[in-house]
């Protein structure tokens, strides 16, 4: 009876010793995984940073008073005989040839009219 008790304390000690390394293995492999972790979140607060930074600039540059003082001196009005004014009996008139059919179905087509990009 006595070698069987040895042999059962024995495997006892044996189960409970592999438990314990098992449970320290893990606890490092936790350790590691929440360290990386750790990395990662603080290299996304840096990019994020970064973007709220860039889109600070973005906006600062696309203020009207930026974009003016940027082509200041370069951009003007047309004069007036540069100007054509189409009426919209011109427009339907031109539209409706028979010459202009086919490319009124390309810009049908394309689905490219002013102020649509």
């Amino acid at each position: 009876m006595s070698n069987r008790l040895i042999i059962i304390i024995l495997c006892l000690i044996s189960v409970l010793g592999t438990g314990s390394i098992g449970l320290v293995w893990l606890r490092m492999e936790i350790s590691s995984v929440a360290k990386q972790c750790g990395d990662l979140e603080d290299e996304l607060e840096i990019i994020a940073r970064e973007v709220h930074e860039l889109r600070a600039q973005k906006s600062r540059a696309m203020r009207p008073s930026s974009l003016a003082s940027m082509v200041h001196g370069r951009l003007s009005m047309p004069s007036s005989r540069l100007t054509f004014h189409v009426s919209e009996e011109d427009m339907s008139r031109r539209l409706s040839a028979p010459s202009n059919v086919a490319s009124i179905r390309s810009y049908n087509s394309a689905g490219e009219f002013a102020g649509t990009r």
